[in-house]
Order: structure tokens, then C-alpha cells, then sequence
């Protein structure tokens, strides 16, 4: 629960110090990807998924939203 807390704590003082939109949203994504393997290394589970990068989480996502003509 604190590490929520301070996901949260850190995208807000990101978002005041007038970072752009892209870096606000780059560091919220590492950071929760952080979090995840935090966690997930804390409990010592096998399942641990690989980490994925923002750049490459950027680049599916925009194929996904491009028209299929598109491609």
C-alpha cells in the first residue's frame, strides 16, 4: 500500500514541476513497473513476468491504434 502511495506521490509531483506530458507519462509507467517487481520479488514468486520498457510499451500500443491500412 505504500508504494501506491508513493507511485501516486511521485506522478503528482512530476505533473507539478512541469515536465512534459510524455515524461510524466514515461515515469509513471517505470514506476509502477518498479512496483510490480518489487512486489513480486518480495514474495518470492516464480512468476515473475520480464520487465517491459516503456518503448516498447509505447510501440504496440501505437500499432494497436493505427488503422490496419495503415501498417
Amino acid at each position: 500500500m505504500a508504494n501506491i502511495i508513493r507511485v501516486f506521490f511521485l506522478a503528482t509531483i512530476t505533473l507539478v514541476l512541469g515536465c512534459s506530458a510524455e515524461t510524466a507519462k514515461r515515469t509513471t509507467y517505470e514506476t509502477l513497473q518498479n512496483v510490480r517487481q518489487q512486489e513480486c520479488l518480495k514474495n518470492k514468486s516464480p512468476n515473475c513476468e520480464k520487465r517491459e520498457y516503456y518503448d516498447d510499451y509505447e510501440r504496440k500500443r501505437k500499432e494497436l491504434d493505427s488503422p490496419k491500412g495503415h501498417l
